[in-house]
């Protein structure tokens, strides 16, 4: 039996706008350690970008 993973809506309706400002701030690739990351959605999305 497999569960569900975690989901936050807050993270579906604000992961694009977060997005959009850590793009402007970091102008080169590289690697970041996100620290709280609670469900992961944040951190997929942003790893696809």
């Amino acid at each position: 039996m497999q569960k569900d993973k975690p989901f936050s809506q807050a993270c579906e309706n604000n992961k694009a706008p977060i997005l959009e400002k850590l793009v402007e701030l970091f102008k080169q690739p590289g690697t970041i350690l996100e620290i709280g990351t609670g469900t992961g959605q944040h951190a997929v999305h942003f790893a696809a970008h």
